[in-house]
């Protein structure tokens, strides 16, 4: 398990991002209840969430995700403890097939877009799959879905295909899903500035603390 703790500052705002436990089962209940209403981008339509997890079973799954070697899982927490974003990050140990290829999972409250929480949390979710190991990162985003997805190429994602149909809405009409990905070998030259500027590449039993101007960043 890898443990993570960064001060993030941005846009007069500050926000800690650190691993999700499960103490922050309520929490997080309130966050998909809240970001499920907010979109209709995400796989949940309103209210699904909170019909499908109790308190007891967040509280399992995040102390699941917390102990396995192949899980990130990241909030981005304000002082007042009110979780703003989010990101999942995880790859098969089972399968040797799969073993070099991660697949991620991103969210951000709708009050704190356009502060650079996705930017952030994908940044951090990237580093850490450097250091596992782990060659591609895979995600999947809605077409109309035009705010992540210049997110994502901006992050030198790459559209690899179409998923048409994927997803049916309530009034009957589709959506359609493309399949992203990015290798992290192509990326040589911002892998290498991420070394010089502080950058950490540190298995689980390691430590470091840095403060850069925007932020102090752990792992442990």
């Amino acid at each position: 398990m890898a443990l993570y703790e960064e001060v993030f500052q941005s846009k007069g705002a500050v926000f800690t991002i650190r691993n999700a436990g499960p103490q922050d089962a309520q929490a997080m209940l309130d966050y998909m209840g809240c970001v499920d209403r907010e979109t209709t981008f995400l796989a949940r339509g309103p209210g699904e969430f909170e019909r499908g997890f109790t308190l007891e079973k967040e509280r399992a799954y995040l102390a699941g995700c917390q102990e396995s070697p192949g899980e990130l899982f990241l909030l981005a927490v304000t002082p007042q403890g009110v979780v703003a974003g989010s990101s999942h990050c995880s790859f098969r140990l089972d399968r040797a097939r799969y073993r070099h290829r991660a697949e991620l999972a991103l969210s951000v409250r709708q009050d704190y877009w356009r502060q650079g929480l996705g930017r952030r949390l994908m940044e951090i979710q990237e580093n850490w799959c450097r250091s596992q190991g782990v060659e591609k990162l895979c995600l999947e985003v809605d077409t109309a879905n035009l705010p992540a997805i210049g997110l994502y190429l901006r992050q030198d994602f790459t559209v690899e295909g179409t998923l048409r149909n994927q997803v049916k809405l309530p009034d009957g009409s589709y959506r359609d899903l493309y399949v992203m990905g990015k290798f992290l070998d192509e990326g040589t030259t911002r892998r290498s500035a991420w070394v010089q500027g502080g950058g950490f590449f540190y298995s689980s039993r390691s430590m470091l603390s840095k403060t850069d101007g925007n932020c102090s960043k752990e792992w442990i």
